[in-house]
């Protein structure tokens, strides 16, 4: 069923790009970049955690933990400004005289 929806998006994009739907690019890339960002604070908040409870989870220590866990979310950041300057860009793009 993941292959599924995963294959239908990735349709779905392939579409927008190749009908030139600069506008339904932006609109993609503005959701994706909200979705990283909303999954960044959850990383963040898992390393809050961690830093919170010193006491020792598995082989790991909770100091390597929170900086794992601030990694992933650091990493979502800087996918979600990709995303975002991948927005601004197709913006930049549409046709001229389309309003929104």
């Amino acid at each position: 069923m993941l292959l599924v929806l995963y294959g239908c998006a990735e349709t779905s994009t392939q579409r927008m790009i190749n009908a030139n739907d600069h506008n339904g690019l932006a609109t993609y890339y503005t959701q994706q970049a909200q979705g990283m960002r909303e999954k960044a604070k959850q990383w963040e908040s898992w390393a809050e955690y961690y830093d919170k409870h010193s006491d020792p989870h598995g082989k790991t220590e909770p100091q390597q933990h929170a900086a794992h866990c601030l990694a992933i979310a650091q990493s979502y950041v800087k996918a979600a400004d990709k995303a975002d300057a991948l927005e601004q860009e197709h913006r930049g793009l549409r046709p001229e005289g389309l309003i929104q």
